[in-house]
């Protein structure tokens, strides 16, 4: 009998320019269903606005908001497997019950973490703009505990970044184990993120002499895009010299 080997979850280093192709394949998946993703966006973005104009509906936003994000990176997948996609695979992971507990818990949690952290910031913004109406001169020690809670946010932010994923698409239900492996793709690449992320908010910029309009093109290319750069950062390595066990 052969003897069963093992599945060990590799987080790739990628290089910065990375980002570029992430985006170039974005488009160029982007441009065989346009109107299928701009369809998925446009109906996340209203049934979340919809949703989060009641304190009640907001908690059902927040399981939410996972499933769509799973679904709409399903879709991903099948129209890269020239699959026939439809907008109803958008909610194909709510029928799915191996993976409700995890996606409820990641978004329970990323909302019981990003909660206090948008509050602060806000409180902290209002409290600059007073010191510097009243030229108080602490502006320069509220400005330092903002950029202390931008970076705060970002390493939160990185805890979540690939959790989706990870937890739909590679089996994965420790939550604990999800949110350090999400940071760590992030912290191993973080040349190629940050690359993509300025590269995202000059395509958001752009949008403005649109009104936002743009941004029902631009929002689901970027989506696309941070889901490629997933294919892209994590790899499965077979190990034959022990048990079958996939491990992060």
């Amino acid at each position: 009998m052969e003897k069963p080997f093992q599945l060990k979850l590799i987080i790739r280093r990628v290089k910065t320019t990375a980002s570029l192709q992430w985006l170039t394949g974005a488009w160029h998946l982007f441009r065989r269903l346009p109107l299928l993703f701009i369809a998925m966006f446009c109906l996340t973005a209203i049934i979340s606005f919809l949703l989060q104009q009641h304190q009640l509906t907001t908690l059902i936003w927040v399981f939410l908001g996972p499933f769509l994000t799973a679904g709409f990176y399903k879709t991903i997948v099948g129209a890269q497997q020239q699959q026939k996609v439809g907008i109803d695979w958008l909610f194909q992971p709510l029928t799915e019950p191996s993976c409700r507990l995890i996606l409820m818990t990641i978004g329970a949690l990323k909302f019981v973490m990003f909660t206090p952290l948008i509050a602060l910031f806000e409180q902290l913004q209002t409290t600059m703009s007073a010191a510097v109406e009243a030229q108080t001169g602490v502006e320069t020690i509220v400005l330092l505990q903002l950029l202390a809670m931008v970076a705060l946010f970002t390493l939160v932010l990185m805890l979540f970044a690939y959790a989706v994923a990870i937890a739909y698409f590679l089996k994965e239900r420790r939550i604990l184990v999800v949110l350090q492996t999400s940071f760590i793709a992030c912290w191993r690449n973080i040349g190629a993120l940050l690359l993509y992320g300025l590269i995202s908010m000059a395509l958001v910029f752009l949008t403005l002499p649109t009104l936002g309009i743009g941004l029902i093109v631009v929002a689901p290319l970027l989506q696309i895009a941070f889901f490629l750069s997933f294919n892209d950062v994590f790899a499965l390595q077979v190990n034959a010299a022990d048990d079958g066990v996939l491990e992060v």
